[in-house]
């Protein structure tokens, strides 16, 4: 699948320390291709690939990998230091242990615990390191979302979570967990955050070429961010299915023949996963749409027909309400 996209929350979110230098915001975000009128809208989107750019160029002016969210900085490499040991393992709980030990001895307000219990479930836990301590949500957010995709990328597939535990209260932008974790049990005012997994995943091996630690270390906010694995979801296969047919703009009915399976068996699929094929749809033809015109540069005429709309004037509206902005403000300039 294309790159996806992700909510403007995290734009603001990466930004926020340095908001006492708007210019310094400015040229991040006009280095990035995202234009910072769509910052006023809750709705909107960016590629996934320009946010992680954005969060390596802000670390790299901030010379802090945690951007400021944490007690003290973090020093460029910690991150990747900590990776070069964790591939060093046999399998995914040593690489794990070794993970979580090396952020006990870097101090930045947390400490990462990894447990499991009598009911064949691990955890990895973040530990305030002073109890009266209490930070920003995007830091815990971030940083079990860094260490859920890095587990990932360890053992070359998806760890499926059974939780997600978060310290803090419900937040305004909490439906952005699912795309950050494909997790829907979220919960709030837990004692500590959290994630929860079959601890059977942990004796999956840890095979890493050279080659493919240097990939991955070369930009690792892009290889997470844009991270994807094969998934038996139907969701997924709907997602993927209906990216190559966009131009076709299918019906229901006619795209679960392409199943060979009755749409309300295809529909009911879907519904156990939580999922509706028309919220399917326009979330594949938003993420298609923000990608054609912010890294292609398609015009708004050929866009609308790449993603299936007769009009231009109905995509454009479409695209209003998925993005509270219009699809110029996603044009990439030349």
């Amino acid at each position: 699948m294309r790159t996806p996209t992700i909510s403007i929350y995290f734009i603001r979110a990466c930004l926020k320390n340095l908001s006492e230098q708007p210019e310094k915001q400015l040229d991040l975000l006009a280095k990035n291709h995202i234009s910072p009128m769509i910052l006023r809208s809750t709705t909107a989107r960016v590629p996934a690939e320009n946010y992680a750019n954005l969060l390596r160029d802000t670390m790299q002016e901030m010379d802090d990998e945690l951007m400021g969210y944490g007690s003290l900085p973090q020093k460029l490499g910690c991150w990747s230091t900590m990776v070069e040991l964790a591939t060093n393992s046999i399998n995914l709980g040593e690489a794990l242990k070794k993970l979580t030990r090396f952020y006990r001895l870097v101090s930045w307000g947390l400490e990462t615990r990894l447990s499991s219990d009598s009911e064949g479930n691990a955890y990895i836990s973040l530990n305030h390191s002073d109890i009266r301590s209490q930070f920003d949500p995007y830091l815990y957010e971030s940083f079990l979302f860094y260490i859920h995709r890095t587990a990932n990328w360890l053992i070359g597939r998806q760890i499926p979570l059974h939780s997600v535990d978060f310290c803090f209260a419900k937040t305004a932008h909490r439906e952005v967990y699912w795309d950050m974790y494909f997790c829907k049990d979220i919960h709030f005012d837990q004692p500590v955050s959290q994630l929860r997994f079959s601890a059977a995943m942990l004796d999956h091996p840890v095979a890493k070429s050279e080659q493919a630690i240097t990939s991955f270390l070369d930009h690792v906010n892009q290889a997470m961010i844009t991270q994807v694995y094969a998934q038996k979801s139907w969701h997924y296969r709907v997602s993927t299915q209906l990216e190559a047919q966009l131009t076709q703009n299918p019906s229901f009915n006619d795209f679960s023949k392409g199943f060979n399976i009755h749409p309300h068996t295809l529909r009911s699929y879907l519904r156990d996963e939580g999922f509706q094929y028309q919220d399917i749809k326009d979330r594949v033809r938003r993420d298609s749409a923000i990608f054609y015109l912010s890294s292609r540069g398609k015009s708004v005429e050929d866009t609308a027909a790449l993603t299936g709309f007769s009009e231009a004037s109905a995509f454009i509206r479409a695209f209003k309400k998925w993005t509270g902005n219009t699809p110029i403000h996603y044009k990439r300039k030349p």
